[in-house]
C-alpha cells in the first residue's frame, strides 16, 4: 500500500495553513516466486523418478556383479549430492543440520572403501557411526532435543525406545550371538541398536506437535524403509531362511531422504521446531503402557521361543531403566499438576489489573490476622481507601485511563508499605489495607504517605478502624466503612478514623 502522510505547512504570506498530502509510492513488490516453486517441484519430481528407476534397476541387476557393486557404491554418493543440492536451491535456515545429514553418505562411502580394503574391523565402527550421525541431524533439524521445553515428550520417547531396545536385545541380538554367524560376532551384533535409535527419532517426531508437510512424510517413510531393510538382512541368521534382496529398499530410503531436502517444504520444516503436546492422549498412554508392560512379556516370549534360555541381565537392566523413567514421568506429571494448582490459586486470589490480592484473598487474610491478634493480644488496624471522583476520571479519560490510574496507584502505594502490611483491591476503585502490630496513629502516618504518592494528581478518602479485641472481621470492616463514608461526606481527600468501642 502507498504510504500517506498528512502535514500542515504554514506560509508567512498566508494566515491559514495549507493541508498538503504527501504520497510516497510503495516499493515495487518482489516478483512472484511461483515460477521458482514450480521449477523446484519439477526438480523434486525428477529426483524421485530417478530414485524409482534406480531402485527398480537394482531388483534386476545382480548385486554381486560389477554394475550392481557400482550402484551400491553410487547410492551414498547420490544421497549426499541430493541433500547438498537441496540445501543450495532451498536455502534453509539453519543449513548445518542438513549438511550433517549429508555427511552420513560420505561416512558410508568411507566404510565401503575400508571394507573393500580388507579392514573389516575398522569398517564396522564407521558404519555404526552413521546411525547416531543421522539421528542427531534429524533431531536438530526439527529442534526436537529440548528437555526444558518438552520433558514429557522426551520421557515418553525414552520409555518407548527402551522398550524397543529391550525387545531388540532379547529377540534379535541374543539369538544372533548364540547363532555363531558373522552377524552375531563383535560390533556387527550391535547394528540392530542403530535401527532402534532411528525408530526413536521417528517416535520423537510423533510424540510432539510439528509441521506435517511433504518433507516430513518423506523423512518418516525413509526411516521406516531404512530400518525394515536393515532388519530384513538379519532374517537368515534368525529364522534360517534365504537372504532377501533389500538393497532396492535401502536405496529408495536414501532417495526419499534426499528428496525431502529437495522439496520446497523443507524450509518450513527446518524453521518450525517441534512443540510439546500438553494433553495425555489415550494413544500416548497406550504406547507408554505397552512399552512398560513389554519387559515382562518379552521375558515370557524369549523363554518360550528359546526354550527357557532367558537373558536375565538384559531384562533386569531394561526393567530398572523403564521403572526409573516411569518414576521421572510421574514426578513430571505431579509437577505439572502442582504448577496448574498454583496458577489457579493465583487466579483465584490475585487481581489481574493491579496484581494485588483480590477481595477473596483479603477476606481470608483478615480473618487469619484477627485470629492471630486474638491469640497474642496484638493490635490490628484496617483501612478502606476510595479514590475520589473516580467515575468522573473514568468518563474523562476512558476506561484505559481509569485502569492506568488503578494499576499505577496500587504500584505506588505498595512501595510505601511495610513488609508485614497487606494492600488488596477491595472492589472497583476501593482498596483495603491491613496494618499488623499497629495502632491508629501508626496507620494514619502510613496513609499520609500513600496520599503523597497517589499518581496523576488524584486524591483518595480513607476510613480506618482498630480492632477492639473482641469484634469479628465483619464488625471491624463495618466501622472502617462508616469512617470512609464520613470522610467522603466531609468533602473527600481526607482520613477519618473510628474510635475503639
Amino acid at each position: 500500500m502507498a504510504e500517506v502522510t498528512l502535514s500542515v505547512l504554514s506560509r508567512s504570506e498566508q494566515e491559514q495553513p495549507i493541508d498538503v498530502v504527501v504520497v510516497r509510492e510503495p516499493d515495487p513488490e518482489p516478483k512472484s516466486d511461483g515460477t521458482r516453486q514450480r521449477h523446484l517441484t519439477r526438480l523434486w519430481q525428477a529426483w524421485l523418478a530417478v530414485g524409482g528407476l534406480f531402485s527398480a534397476g537394482q531388483w534386476l541387476i545382480p548385486a554381486d556383479g560389477p554394475v550392481g557393486g557400482l550402484m551400491i557404491l553410487a547410492m551414498p554418493l547420490l544421497f549426499t549430492v541430493g541433500i547438498v543440492l537441496g540445501v543450495l536451491v532451498n536455502r534453509p535456515r539453519p543449513r548445518w543440520p542438513w549438511l550433517l545429514l549429508a555427511s552420513a553418505g560420505l561416512v558410508t562411502i568411507a566404510g565401503y572403501a575400508v571394507w573393500w580394503a580388507g579392514l573389516t574391523e575398522l569398517a564396522f565402527p564407521l558404519f555404526l557411526t552413521i546411525y547416531p550421525l543421522e539421528a542427531a541431524a534429524l533431531l536438530l533439524l526439527v529442534r526436537g532435543t529440548s528437555w526444558r521445553q518438552d520433558r514429557a515428550g522426551m520421557l515418553d520417547t525414552a520409555m518407548i525406545s527402551v522398550g524397543l531396545a529391550l525387545a531388540c536385545w532379547l529377540l534379535v541380538i541374543t539369538p544372533l550371538t548364540r547363532s555363531h554367524t558373522p552377524l552375531g560376532q563383535g560390533l556387527a551384533s550391535l547394528f540392530p541398536f542403530g535401527d532402534v535409535l532411528l525408530w526413536s527419532v521417528l517416535i520423537r517426531f510423533f510424540t510432539s506437535r510439528g509441521l506435517r508437510n511433504a518433507a516430513f512424510w518423506q523423512i518418516s517413510a525413509s526411516l521406516v524403509l531404512q530400518t525394515v531393510s536393515h532388519m530384513a538382512t538379519l532374517l537368515p541368521a534368525l529364522l534360517a531362511v534365504g537372504t532377501p534382496d533389500v538393497q532396492p529398499l535401502s536405496s529408495l530410503s536414501g532417495f526419499l531422504m534426499a528428496g525431502a531436502a529437495l522439496h520446497p517444504s523443507m524450509r518450513i520444516l527446518t524453521g518450525r521446531p517441534l512443540r510439546p503436546v500438553a494433553e495425555m492422549t489415550p494413544r500416548r498412554v497406550l504406547l507408554v503402557n505397552l512399552a512398560c508392560m513389554g519387559a515382562p512379556a518379552l521375558l515370557i516370549v524369549q523363554g518360550v521361543v528359546q526354550h527357557g534360555r532367558v537373558d536375565w541381565i538384559a531384562a533386569g537392566i531394561g526393567c530398572i531403566t523403564l521403572f526409573a523413567l516411569v518414576a521421572l514421568r510421574m514426578f513430571d506429571l505431579v509437577g505439572q499438576v502442582q504448577d496448574k494448582a498454583r496458577q489457579l490459586d493465583a487466579v483465584a486470589h490475585i487481581d489481574a489489573l493491579t496484581t494485588l490480592p483480590n477481595r477473596r484473598a483479603w477476606d481470608l487474610e483478615l480473618t487469619r490476622r484477627i485470629a492471630t491478634a486474638r491469640r497474642h493480644g496484638s493490635p490490628v488496624v484496617v483501612a478502606i481507601i476510595d479514590l475520589d471522583h473516580f467515575k468522573r476520571f473514568n468518563d474523562t479519560y476512558g476506561h484505559q485511563g481509569g485502569d492506568e490510574l488503578l494499576s499505577t496507584a496500587a504500584a505506588e502505594w505498595r512501595t510505601q508499605l511495610r513488609p508485614a502490611d497487606l494492600l488488596a483491591r477491595y472492589g472497583g476503585e476501593e482498596f483495603g489495607a491491613i496494618f499488623d502490630q499497629s495502632k491508629l496513629g501508626d496507620a494514619d502516618r502510613i496513609i499520609e504517605r500513600l496520599q503523597a504518592v497517589t499518581p496523576l494528581g488524584q486524591t483518595f478518602s480513607a476510613g480506618a478502624a482498630q480492632w477492639n479485641g473482641t469484634e469479628s472481621a465483619e464488625e471491624l470492616l463495618a466501622r472502617a466503612d462508616a469512617a470512609l463514608y464520613a470522610a467522603k461526606e466531609a468533602g473527600r481527600n481526607r482520613v477519618f478514623v473510628s474510635t475503639i468501642r
